[in-house]
């Protein structure tokens, strides 16, 4: 990413790290994420596309405000916050690839 566009995202990237509180090691020695994990995980996704589009100076909306943004990452996390995660991953992918490849 050019650095105006990582400068544009460092602070909500930061806080999207996945930290070793959000996983847990099952007995096989494998580590999972935790609800949090994946919320949080799905919400760097969702960043990174958004820094594409900004990477090809395209208009976009970013579809979720701060308030939406502090509800996701807020605890308890449950099923409803990690659809809602998925969901905003998705829409931020549709809205990367709608010209990725247009000429």
């Amino acid at each position: 990413m050019a650095t105006a566009v990582k400068n544009k995202w460092t602070s909500t990237i930061k806080r999207l790290q996945v930290l070793k509180k959000d996983c847990y090691t099952k007995s096989d020695g494998i580590s999972y994420l935790k609800a949090i994990g994946l919320v949080k995980s799905n919400l760097r996704v969702a960043v990174y596309y958004l820094g594409c589009l900004d990477d090809r100076s395209e208009d976009y909306q970013v579809p979720f405000d701060r308030e939406k943004f502090e509800w996701l990452l807020s605890e308890p996390v449950g099923q409803k916050k990690l659809d809602e995660a998925i969901r905003i991953k998705h829409e931020c992918a549709k809205m990367a690839r709608r010209n990725a490849y247009e000429i």
